[in-house]
Order: structure tokens, then sequence, then C-alpha cells
């Protein structure tokens, strides 16, 4: 292998390559973190889905949680119903487990990562969007678990 030095630095920066790396090295990248502190999933929890058929989050559509059995929440499809609109479960964030690598499925979407709302909906005020509750991490009372509450409509004098 090489050996580090400044010439070889120096060089690999002249030919426009930026920094040298090794074979074995890993490349960083910059990723967009939540407000605790997480790496953010792809996945907007709030944003209302349509569709009716979604990935299983607890095992990820492979339709095996643990490896060799059949998913307790699809049954081995990989694919769970959703009536639509749906938001992505807060309280597990999509993934489907109570907590990382327990096997045991979220009790606000029963391990299917999607939960089906009412529109029109907006943020839990109680919770703040998590999900959880603020002072012991068990599921929303408020929201149950879905991050989302549904506005209820009030009806002016006019239309009385």
């Amino acid at each position: 292998m090489e050996k580090w030095d400044s010439i070889s630095f120096r060089r690999a920066k002249e030919k426009g390559s930026g920094i040298k790396k090794w074979p074995d090295e890993r490349v960083w990248e910059p990723v967009a973190l939540d407000s605790s502190g997480r790496r953010a999933s792809g996945k907007f929890i709030g944003k209302i889905l349509v569709d009716e058929i979604y990935e299983c989050g607890f095992c990820n559509g492979t339709g095996e949680k643990p490896r060799g059995s059949r998913c307790s929440a699809c049954g081995g499809k990989g694919e769970v119903s959703v009536k639509p609109p749906a938001v992505i479960c807060a309280y597990c964030k999509g993934r489907g487990e109570e907590k990382p690598r327990t096997n045991i499925t979220c009790t606000a979407c029963r391990g299917k990562g999607v939960v089906s709302v009412k529109e029109p909906i907006e943020i839990c005020s109680h919770c703040r969007g998590t999900g959880a509750e603020p002072t012991n991490k068990l599921p929303c009372i408020v929201c149950r678990g879905k991050g989302v509450v549904t506005i209820r409509k009030v009806a002016s004098e006019n239309n009385l």
C-alpha cells in the first residue's frame, strides 16, 4: 500500500481529485438531523399520504421478521393496506417497532408504519408531533401516537 505523505497529498490536490482516500476508507457525507439530534429519514412525519398499499414498516417489505418466520404485521406479504388519507406513524417513525431492534410491534400503528387519519389535520400540540407522551415516552394520549390530530370545524353563526 501507498504511504501517506505531503507530496502525494499535494499531487492529488493539483490533479483536481481533492483529498486522496484509501480504498477501504469511508466517504463522509452531510446528513439531515431531526429536532432530537437523530438522523432524519426520508420519511416525512405529518405529511398526508394518499396511497392505499405501503411497504410494511416492521419487516421493511421482506415478509420475514425475525428472519425465517412470517412477519406478524403484514402476514408475510411485505405490504400493508391502510385506508387513505394516512400519515407515517410518529411514535415509531415508520419503523413499525416499539423500540429499535426489539422485534415488538409498535402499539400506535400495529407494526404497519403508517396510520389512517381524517382530514383536516394539524400537529398534535400535546406531544408536539413526536407521538410520545412528554413525561413517560408511552404513546401520546391525545393523538394516540400518530403525531397529528383532526381539526374540528366550527360552525359559523351564518350557517345555523
